[in-house]
């Protein structure tokens, strides 16, 4: 497990040389999944830090990246490394506007881009941010298996860039999803991902035999360890078409593993049940029966459980799944208690970008439901004494950058990050997140409220898609709630209404049916923490739409701005 002196590219590098012609990477390309090997991926990447090295970048400049992920992004990230350049990833879903910023703040020399409508994006914004690149490359460009060995004074420069790489230079710019304001770009350097890595190396049981499904933005610090983890353990990654395909692809590719944030899995719960509600009768009695916590692991009736309905979710993640970890947002107990149920196991982990992500990780022998699981090797946890969790350690970035006061801000005279969280931690180490440290509210009681933890169950209803709650120095709570698409289509088609968001979601009927779901949330909760009142919104949370961040975070501040007559009116009597 030997940290010193390990970059990134030195690890790719030498699975490369033992690896070889054995697959790497698997892609989906004419219906077919076709495999690439560590030689290839090498040879397209060295070709990358050529033209790169060409195109007049600089051991240190920076190189951004903006595409979906795919094997191209890949190639180029590692090119980028390989030239001796920091990559800079920017998530497929911005705008114009705000994949512009990142261009500039970050003084990129060149972007590489999926194809001519990301630069455009960028362009119709502000032209002259493309204008002032150095070069722009589409992945389109890029080179393929087939373009040969680098040759002559390229080969020789880009070789002397990948002897140059060192431990402590910077790796990376990952810049924050942006929920107060401005994303900042966190500066991590390879020291942190080798410390990172070899941490995972202790915690995962993970080996050239196992492979992952990926489909995570490279723009999300969680995607970009989990391809950097197949560095240091030499695994296959299999890229999914996109986050709507992945559990299609799941079953074709079966992985032994995914990491996905917990949307997916509340996806993948409220489909189930819905479908066994639309079903009725002895099905959804079945259903229900099947997965509750009532019913046991064993007894005569286990068998025909697994078979008539564990089985076929279990069919959704592949028949090789050894299990699935979640991260980048709170994943509700119950739900990860009903995956255990059914066969999957969901181990949920804990970090930050700042943080190198991964901090504290569930493992298949010592995993708790609804914390976080233990700090991994070479981190330390503490909890200050507001409740704050603080982590120490060498993944803790560099700082933020050209930010020295936001820096300042956040990494104290003793090395602590200071990550924004309240958490606590249990007598036996495992950490747990109760929420963020600026959305506690406090209402005019006096009494501090998570409102993660009650949103998440409120999620865990077949009729809501999201959840809002509200009541900062207020004297209750009050929720803004979106209908599940699937749920509020079914509704409409059943009792012959318009499937409109507007109309339904001032329908009695529905109303009726989301009250009924708060009441059994408020049941579960003390009394300050109920939810008194709510208000249903005619569409649900977007990215587009700018309540979400790319990591599907909501807004709060966004949310609450453009709803404060309605939030306000729910206390007006």
């Amino acid at each position: 497990m030997a940290v010193a002196g390990d970059t990134l590219v030195s690890l790719f590098l030498a699975q490369a040389r033992a690896r070889g012609d054995g697959t790497a990477l698997r892609s989906k390309v004419g219906g077919e999944w076709r495999p690439t090997s560590w030689r290839t991926w090498e040879r397209r990447a060295r070709a990358v830090a050529g033209a790169l090295v060409e195109a007049g970048v600089a051991p240190g400049d920076r190189v951004a990246i903006f595409g979906n992920t795919r094997e191209e992004w890949l190639v180029a990230d590692l090119g980028g490394l390989m030239a001796g350049a920091a990559t800079v990833p920017i998530y497929p879903s911005l705008i114009g506007e705000q994949a512009a910023y990142i261009v500039q703040d970050s003084g990129a020399r060149v972007l590489v881009a999926e194809d001519a409508s990301f630069v455009e994006r960028i362009a119709s914004h502000d032209a002259a941010v493309v204008d002032g690149l150095a070069r722009t490359l589409l992945f389109a460009d890029l080179p393929d298996a087939a373009s040969g060995e680098l040759a002559g004074e390229t080969k020789a420069r880009v070789d002397a860039r990948i002897a140059a790489v060192a431990p402590g230079d910077l790796a990376t710019l990952v810049y924050t999803s942006g929920t107060t304001g401005p994303p900042k770009g966190v500066m991590l350097t390879h020291a942190c991902f080798a410390r990172e890595l070899a941490s995972l190396e202790e915690a995962l049981s993970l080996t050239e035999d196992d492979e992952q499904l990926l489909f995570l933005p490279m723009a999300h610090i969680f995607g970009r360890v989990l391809v950097a983890t197949q560095y240091k353990q030499g695994f296959v990654t299999s890229i999914a078409e996109s986050l709507l395909k992945a559990l299609d692809n799941a079953a074709e590719v079966n992985p032994t593993f995914m990491g996905c944030v917990p949307r997916l899995y509340e996806k993948v719960f409220a489909v189930a049940n819905e479908k066994a509600a639309a079903a009725g009768g002895v099905k959804d009695k079945l259903f229900r029966w099947a997965t509750s916590a009532e019913r046991g692991r064993s007894g005569p009736g286990a068998w025909v459980a697994d078979k008539l309905v564990l089985s076929k979710i279990r069919a959704r993640f592949g028949t090789r799944l050894r299990f699935a970890v979640s991260g980048g947002a709170p994943l509700a107990k119950e739900l990860a208690e009903w995956f255990d149920r059914t066969g999957v196991l969901v181990l949920e982990a804990y970090g930050l970008t700042e943080v190198t992500g991964g901090t504290t990780l569930n493992t298949i022998p010592h995993h708790r439901f609804g914390a976080v699981g233990r700090p991994l090797p070479g981190v330390e946890v503490s909890i200050a004494g507001d409740g704050e969790v603080l982590v120490r350690g060498e993944t803790v970035m560099r700082g933020y950058w050209n930010k020295d006061a936001d820096t300042r801000e956040v990494i104290d005279a003793e090395g602590w990050f200071h990550t924004g969280d309240i958490g606590e931690i249990d007598g036996d180490g495992y950490l747990r997140i109760t929420d963020r440290k600026k959305d506690i509210i406090v209402t005019a009681g006096g009494k501090n409220v998570a409102p993660q933890n009650i949103e998440n169950l409120l999620k865990q209803s077949g009729w809501i898609s999201q959840a809002m709650v509200h009541g900062d120095q207020r004297p209750y709570l009050v929720a803004l709630v979106t209908l599940n698409p699937e749920t509020a289509a079914r509704f409409a088609t059943e009792t012959g209404r318009p499937d409109d968001g507007e109309k339904l979601a001032a329908d009695p009927e529905v109303r009726a049916a989301v009250q009924r779901e708060i009441d059994a949330v408020n049941a579960r909760l003390s009394s300050f923490e109920t939810v008194k009142k709510f208000a249903i919104l005619p569409r649900d949370f977007t990215i587009e739409g700018g309540e979400l961040t790319p990591t599907l975070k909501v807004k709060r501040k966004v949310v609450r701005e453009r709803h404060r007559a309605l939030l306000d009116a729910m206390y007006d009597d």
